[in-house]
Order: C-alpha cells, then sequence, then structure tokens
C-alpha cells in the first residue's frame, strides 16, 4: 500500500501545486479543488462468456463497457487528498444476464507531520461482481443465472518514522479488509469475512541506491457467519528479508523471501508453515523501454474446496514506445493455485492459469487515447471441470479534459 499511495499522491501533489498548469492539463478548478474527469470505454468480442468447460455449450458475445470516473484533489495544511469515484457498467450483446454495473469509491491522503513523521491513509469501497465462472463460481459459471455480486471495503493506515537524509525507516501498518456476498445461500454465507492485519517494515540503507528491507504482517481471519463444524477462521503471520534497489544497472526492484504460518481455529483442518517470498524487477535498457519481471509465493482464502490455496504467481511484461504517440505492449502471467485439502481420501486440487495478452496503443490527442487489445486465457486443472479456454478482442478509448 505504501508504494502505491505515494505514487498516487505524488501524482496528486503536482496536479494542485498550480491551478494554472492544472487546468491547461484537463483539470477543472473548483473552489479548493482541482476536478479530474475521465471516460474510460470498450468494444470486444469474447468466445466463452462463462468459462464453459470442454463438452458444456458456450457463449459468444460482444461486450461494450462504459466507465466515467471523476477525481477531486486538493491540499490540506500542504498534505495532497484525494477523492475518487468510478462507475463501471458492462453490456453483453448476445447473453444479457452476464451485464452488471460496479461502482467504487476512493480516498487518500498522505499527511507529513514534519520532517520525520508522516502518516498515510486509504479508504476503497467497492460495489462489485465476479463473472461467471470466476471466483467463488471457477468452474460452474454456466450453471449460474447471473454473476454473482458483493460488497468489498478496504481501509488502512501507516505510520512513517524516517527523514530522506536518514539511513533508516521505520512503517508501522495496520489495515482491514471485508467481503459481503450478496447472495443469502448457505454456500455463500460462509464466505463472508473480514481480515485485519497489523505489522511493520524496517528499511535500511546499505548503499547509496540500496536497501536492506525486513517486513513483518500478522493477520487475523473471521467469517461473519462462523456454520461450518470445522470453521476456516485462522491467524496468520508472515515474514519477509530482503532488498530493494532502484536505478542501479538500469534496473530498480525489490527481492524478499521468508516464512509464512496460518494456524486455524478448528484442530481438524492442517495448519499451513511454508516459504513465502516477494520478487519485482523492472529493466530498461533504452529509454522507450521496459521490461517488468515479477513473481511472489502466498497462501490465499479458499473459494471452493479444501481449507486454503496455497498461490505461486509468476508475471512479465514488456512496454515499447515506437513513436511519440505510439507505444505497444506484451503480457504474460502464470498463476498456480493449489487447493490444500485435509481428507486423505482426496487430492489437493491443482489449478494451472496461463494469461496472454498484447496491445497497441495510440496517443492520438493529449486528452484522447486508443488501444487495441487481445487477451487469452487457458486454465488447466486436475478437476476436470475447472478446464476452460477464453480468448477476447477489442478496442478501447480513454478520454480527459
Amino acid at each position: 500500500m505504501k508504494n502505491q499511495n505515494k505514487l498516487l499522491l505524488s501524482a496528486v501533489a503536482i496536479c494542485v501545486a498550480n491551478s494554472v498548469a492544472a487546468q491547461e492539463q484537463g483539470r477543472i478548478e473548483a473552489g479548493q479543488f482541482d476536478i479530474i474527469p475521465s471516460l474510460n470505454t470498450s468494444m470486444s468480442y469474447i468466445d466463452n462468456v462463462a468459462r464453459a468447460t470442454d463438452g458444456q455449450a458456450k457463449i459468444y458475445s460482444w461486450r461494450s463497457i462504459l466507465s466515467p470516473e471523476i477525481i477531486a484533489a486538493t491540499e490540506v495544511d500542504g498534505n495532497p487528498v484525494q477523492f475518487g469515484y468510478r462507475v463501471e457498467r458492462g453490456t453483453y450483446f448476445s447473453s444479457s444476464v452476464d451485464d452488471y454495473t460496479d461502482h467504487f469509491v476512493e480516498a487518500l491522503t498522505d499527511y507529513e507531520l514534519n520532517s520525520r513523521h508522516a502518516i498515510n491513509a486509504v479508504l476503497r469501497y467497492e460495489d462489485g461482481h465476479e463473472d461467471r465462472g470466476t471466483g467463488f463460481s471457477l468452474g460452474g459459471g454456466s450453471n449460474l443465472t447471473s454473476p454473482d455480486t458483493y460488497k468489498s471495503m478496504f481501509y488502512g493506515a501507516e505510520y512513517i518514522y524516517g527523514s530522506l537524509s536518514s539511513v533508516g525507516e521505520v512503517v508501522v501498518k495496520a489495515d482491514r479488509t471485508t467481503l459481503d456476498y450478496d447472495r443469502s445461500e448457505f454456500a455463500y454465507l460462509i464466505r463472508d469475512r473480514a481480515t485485519n492485519r497489523v505489522g511493520a517494515e524496517f528499511n535500511y540503507q546499505i548503499a547509496p541506491s540500496t536497501e536492506l528491507v525486513f517486513d513483518f504482517t500478522r493477520s487475523f481471519i473471521r467469517y461473519d457467519n462462523n456454520l461450518l463444524e470445522n470453521s476456516l477462521e485462522s491467524n496468520e503471520n508472515r515474514l519477509l528479508v530482503g532488498i530493494a534497489w532502484e536505478n542501479t544497472a538500469a534496473t530498480s526492484g525489490y527481492a524478499k523471501i521468508g516464512y509464512k504460518e496460518k494456524e486455524f481455529a478448528a484442530s481438524n483442518r492442517d495448519n499451513f508453515y511454508g516459504t513465502d517470498w516477494e520478487v519485482g524487477i523492472e529493466w530498461q535498457p533504452l529509454a522507450y523501454s521496459t521490461v517488468n519481471f515479477s513473481t511472489s509465493a502466498d497462501t490465499n482464502e479458499t473459494n471452493g474446496e479444501g481449507s486454503l490455496i496455497r498461490g505461486r504467481n509468476y508475471r512479465l511484461s514488456w512496454t515499447h514506445q515506437w513513436l511519440e504517440r505510439l507505444s505497444s505492449s506484451l503480457r504474460y502471467t502464470r498463476e498456480n493455485d493449489e487447493y490444500i485439502v485435509d481428507d486423505e481420501e482426496f487430492s489437493n486440487r491443482d489449478d494451472k492459469l496461463n494469461t496472454y495478452a498484447a496491445a497497441l496503443n495510440y496517443k492520438a490527442r493529449r486528452w484522447l487515447s486508443f488501444s487495441l487489445f487481445y487477451k487469452l486465457q487457458d486454465r488447466d486443472s486436475n478437476r476436470e471441470t475447472i478446464n476452460f479456454e477464453q480468448s477476447m478482442v477489442g478496442v478501447s478509448a480513454e478520454v480527459t479534459l
């Protein structure tokens, strides 16, 4: 959350620093706020809307997405504050049961108390949906008559101690995430939950552009309707140690590895103890070409069978600026999910999801850009009902002031 907030709030600070410049960059000055509107829209063709497996009837449909957003940015005592709202409407021309309307609300602030003390805070609310065949309906999308909908909220804060000239920095953080499905069937009630996390991070400079990082997080996962005899509630401890570096041999990144334990409240569920990691590397061999690689290992709450999901993810992307207005991007991701099953009569479920994506981007004007994109997803599992393949091709546009 720290790095993401810093990037977002840095942009806010820039846009509110000079109201004249803000006006020139497509922002509307309204009292103490700069109003930043935008509109994203796309039209795409999808060849397997509900992610049906082989042997099941597949739905082919065009889909349009219309997503306007408005951001209000200001400063309070010289500290940036941002509020945002976005709505997204998806319409399937040949499958109206898959239509959806999602709402997103966000508030961010970065409050610097003095040169050594700062507080970051963020709140996000989502009234969203899961496409048929994803999330809880993975492997059963064709059995649903509409997408699953839910309400989710995230709010958290960080206290940062350290200055730009100090060799060390301490970050104390806490956050809460809630997830509540709108459906009232037993299978959905047992998935409503809240996750509370507290943690601390210590960064120590060991070279001009390199830091040693210690990151500890304690999580408390509680289910709203604890209706299962063998409860899924658990406590987690996660400790990672590594380094982070910037602008070294045309690369920036981080690499952390450590230990994760997940202990269930139910004695008949097996606790998890294992190795976690987080790695992210950005390589820029040329000023107009960037390669990114990331990988991570962690545990997630199950959305189907088993006690937990042991995830190992890999992502590789390349962006290239061919001309001043023309760029392209390629991306490959691999998600390996192992559903840990406590019953010795059944084997663990192993899912492998490969995603291939490509886009050609054209910036027609400062306020208008287009993108031609293609995406292919292929899921392979030792549970045959989980397998599916879906491809999508389309064009999108972004409009600002």
